[in-house]
């Protein structure tokens, strides 16, 4: 019998390979869902950051102003290359 896994733990942190994004990864990643802005979560490094609104200012404060951060309202789904994602 073989699984369908829709997350994978891998070297740089939760992988969704569906989605082609990381749940809070620990080394840099094209595509990061942020799901809080501790320092554990939202980490430098990563091209692109999806967070929810209540996050973006704290996300910001650690990261800076050029960061590519996308900050979507609490509980909207989003469609990330067609897996739905919710924060």
């Amino acid at each position: 019998m073989t699984e369908n896994l829709l997350l994978l733990l891998t070297s740089r942190g939760i992988y969704c390979e569906a989605g082609g994004f990381y749940i809070d990864p620990w080394q840099p990643v094209e595509r990061a869902v942020i799901t809080h802005g501790h320092s554990d979560h939202a980490r430098w490094g990563h091209r692109h950051y999806l967070t929810a609104l209540e996050g973006e200012r704290v996300l910001r404060e650690r990261l800076g102003d050029n960061a590519d951060i996308e900050a979507v309202e609490y509980g909207l789904p989003v469609s990330m290359d067609g897996v739905r994602v919710s924060l």
